[in-house]
C-alpha cells in the first residue's frame, strides 16, 4: 500500500494534474470484472478509513452540498424550530435534472470549524460519504473522480487501486 496522503492542498493539486489519467483509468476499470473491483475497493476502503479520521478533515463539508430526503427535511426543520416550507426556502436548492433537494450553503451551515454540529442527525448522504463502501464502484466512477480532489479517502483508494491493478497510464498521442 502507498503511504496515506491527507494533505488537502497536495490532493487538490494532484487531482488537477491527474484528471486525464483518472478518466483513462475509469475506461480501464470499465473493462474489468465489477465484482473483482468491488472486492478490492471494499478492502481498500476498510484499510484506508482506519487510517483517516473524517472528523479531523471536514473538507466534504466545505466543498459539497448533500442531498436531503423529505424525512431529513422534516427533522432538520424541527431542530431549527421552523416549518418545513420556511426551512426549504432558507436552506435548500433543487437539482433541476434529478429533482432532489440539497443543502445549499457552502461551507455547510452545520459546520463549526471541522466539526459537524448535527453529526448524530446529519443527512444520510453525509453519513455514507464518500460512498466507497458501496457496491457498484465502476458505475459511480464519475462521482469518484469528482470527489478525488476533495476527499483523502477517495484519493487514496483510487491511487492504491491503480497500484493493485498494475495500471500504467498511457496517454493517447
Amino acid at each position: 500500500m502507498l503511504p496515506i496522503e491527507t494533505n488537502l492542498n497536495r490532493i487538490e493539486k494532484l487531482s488537477i494534474q491527474k484528471e486525464n489519467e483518472n478518466f483513462r483509468f475509469r475506461n480501464f476499470l470499465k473493462r474489468l470484472d465489477n465484482r473483482k473491483i468491488d472486492k478490492i475497493v471494499q478492502r481498500l476502503h476498510k484499510e484506508i478509513t482506519n487510517q483517516i479520521d473524517c472528523l479531523e478533515c471536514g473538507n466534504c463539508c466545505h466543498s459539497l452540498t448533500p442531498i436531503v430526503t423529505p424525512e431529513e427535511i422534516t427533522r432538520l426543520a424541527s431542530m431549527e424550530n421552523m416549518d418545513e416550507e420556511t426551512f426549504e426556502t432558507l436552506n435548500l436548492d433543487i437539482d433541476r435534472f434529478q429533482g432532489s433537494k440539497f443543502l445549499k450553503a457552502l461551507p455547510c451551515k452545520y459546520l463549526d470549524g471541522k466539526k459537524c454540529t448535527i453529526y448524530q442527525d446529519r443527512p444520510s448522504d453525509c453519513h455514507s460519504y464518500p460512498h466507497t463502501h458501496k457496491w457498484g464502484f465502476t458505475r459511480r466512477t464519475l462521482s469518484v473522480i469528482s470527489n478525488y480532489g476533495i476527499c483523502p479517502i477517495v484519493f487514496n483508494i483510487m491511487e492504491n487501486l491503480k497500484l493493485e491493478l498494475h495500471y500504467t497510464d498511457r496517454p493517447h498521442s
